[in-house]
């Protein structure tokens, strides 16, 4: 990755010195030929002024009016002053036309404008293509590294409980074991499968979330019931001091979908519980402000850096490596958190608990509106 940073860096300022050299080589090359031009035009003042000379001599014309007939038919670049109203034709000097240098200038600067600008305008459309093809290198790097975390992880989370369930049954088969032994192994066997068709179910709806294919059945729910339900589901094999703690309001109705509303807070919450640390101290509350119900989890756990908070709700992104990540999971559930909230026009932001610790805050239309 660094290599291929490193080349195409090189490329986009060699280019960029390229088309820099090409505008300063066109300006340097115009501004020559217009001195060349302007000496040119003096150098013919002198080849006239022999020429009228000769003239006078051979006595082609014998008043200013002749002269000046002749100079125009040979010279229209160039004009003659005379100096001498007595002896005109003695005393005259040759120059270049002041349309004609006008002229000389005025394509001079043309030029250099045309060359500056077109310059200009390549090297801004250039900078701006190696901008968008950088971001979307970078952007494909970015998301084969997700793809690859996504296929550690993945792996881990199904090859986990059929390796339990292949040692569960080789042990009903090989061993002669109790029936409340046979009843353990069936219950841990079927935990297993749970688990695994949990994590089918997930892939299956982030693929129908990716692709615009998932339907919500919307009715009106007592969203207070719902989440107090989960709370005390999560609570029941908790101890009292690692309790999640509730601020719940009561009857606050929505019109949502109650197995996709269920299935966010249960990946929230899951998500503080696994993330938050040791001493997670999570508290859920519910509020209903005017017509929008306000669900939040806080948890005080190391919180979340900002530039993770940018990246979390992309699927398969998953803070930290997979190589070295202790917590369990494929990087799909606040992927889907982030769209069942926006099927039902809702809104989902992250913030910093205070003193530590992170906030998921979700907003939703209440049943009322």
């Amino acid at each position: 990755m660094n290599r291929a940073r490193i080349i195409f860096i090189a490329l986009s300022f060699y280019i960029f010195i390229a088309f820099a050299w090409w505008t300063y080589a066109h300006y340097k090359n115009s501004k020559i030929i217009y001195t060349q031009q302007k000496d040119v035009l003096e150098m013919s003042c002198y080849k006239a002024t022999f020429d009228l000379q000769g003239a006078i001599d051979q006595e082609l014309f014998y008043d200013t009016l002749g002269l000046q007939k002749f100079f125009e038919t040979n010279y229209p670049n160039l004009e003659v002053v005379f100096l001498d109203k007595y002896s005109p034709l003695n005393n005259y000097m040759v120059r270049p036309s002041l349309e004609r240098y006008q002229a000389l200038e005025d394509t001079y600067k043309r030029k250099l404008v045309m060359y500056i600008a077109e310059g200009g305008v390549m090297i801004l459309l250039l900078f701006w293509g190696m901008v968008v093809i950088y971001s979307s290198f970078k952007k494909e790097l970015f998301l084969k590294k997700l793809q690859a975390n996504f296929l550690l992880s993945i792996t881990h989370e199904l090859k986990t409980p059929l390796t339990a369930m292949k040692l569960y049954m080789e042990t009903l088969l090989k061993r002669q074991i109790s029936p409340e032994q046979t009843k353990t192994i069936v219950e841990n066997s079927l935990n297993e499968t749970k688990r695994l068709q949990e994590q089918v179910e997930m892939l299956l709806l982030s693929a129908q979330l990716d692709s615009e294919k998932y339907e919500i059945q919307k009715q009106s729910i007592n969203f207070s019931e719902l989440v107090s339900e989960i709370v005390l589901n999560f609570n029941k094999p908790r101890p009292k001091a690692e309790a999640i703690q509730m601020a719940i309001q009561e009857q606050v109705f929505i019109q949502a979908d109650a197995m996709a509303i269920e299935m966010v807070i249960n990946n929230l919450i899951s998500n503080a519980l696994k993330y938050g640390g040791k001493e997670v101290g999570i508290k859920v509350c519910l509020d209903q402000n005017e017509n929008e119900a306000v669900f939040s989890i806080a948890d005080e756990g190391p919180g979340i850096s900002e530039e993770d908070k940018k990246l979390l709700f992309k699927k398969f992104y998953r803070i930290g490596d997979e190589n070295t990540r202790k917590t369990k999971g494929t990087g799909l559930g606040l992927f889907i958190v982030k769209n069942l909230v926006e099927l039902h026009h809702g809104k989902i932001v992250v913030k910093n608990n205070k003193p530590k610790g992170t906030i998921f805050e979700i907003k939703l239309k209440t049943d009322a509106d």
